[in-house]
């Protein structure tokens, strides 16, 4: 077996880069076999300020999970979501609570529904799974607050289909105000299976 030494810098980690079998790195994607962690970076900049926005509408669409995987493994039909940080770097402004969804609808805009038609992987409409029983826990997650800054860390372990490959960042309070301060970046890190 060969030694292979890198010698850029993690910044300038930007291209492809394949490490032997299924295992991959594209910018702010790296899979490894059929686990991926994928970065987003997020801003509420083109939220309507004029308009009230409701439980479960759409603040901003992040982008797309990654559903490849090596050739010898099964056709996936699920996501397994194992963990998402969020870094607030600068508040929203008003009070504003939300969370994560998935949703196989790409393009939905800024203050619709998003939550009704997909999948919440973050956020307090959440019944995460208890590894340590091996099924669904009697606790619920919290939402996510994006009105104080800093790291948030949920750690859900839920699924999802794998139709429902677009990720958002959707209210569950009422927002009458404006938040279009509010910038932060995600990084979840999830399965295909």
């Amino acid at each position: 077996m060969a030694t292979t030494t890198f010698t850029k810098g993690i910044e300038e980690y930007e291209d492809n880069v394949t490490f032997g079998t299924g295992i991959t790195g594209t910018g702010l994607l790296h899979s490894f076999g059929t686990r991926k962690i994928q970065t987003f970076v997020g801003s509420l900049a083109d939220t309507d300020t004029a308009s009230a926005y409701a439980d479960g509408d759409c603040l901003v669409e992040l982008g797309t999970l990654d559903t490849n995987t090596p050739s010898s493994i099964v056709t996936p039909t699920k996501f397994f979501i194992h963990r998402a940080v969020v870094f607030i770097t600068t508040v929203a402004g008003p009070t504003l609570v939300g969370g994560l969804a998935l949703n196989p609808t790409s393009g939905i805009a800024t203050n619709a529904a998003v939550v009704s038609s997909g999948t919440e992987i973050v956020g307090a409409g959440v019944a995460s799974f208890n590894p340590r029983i091996s099924a669904t826990d009697s606790v619920t997650e919290i939402d996510l607050d994006l009105d104080a800054a800093g790291y948030h860390v949920f750690d859900p372990l839920v699924q999802a289909p794998i139709a429902n490959t677009n990720l958002y960042v959707f209210s569950t309070t009422t927002l009458n105000g404006d938040a279009s301060a509010g910038r932060f970046t995600v990084e979840l890190e999830y399965s295909v299976h």
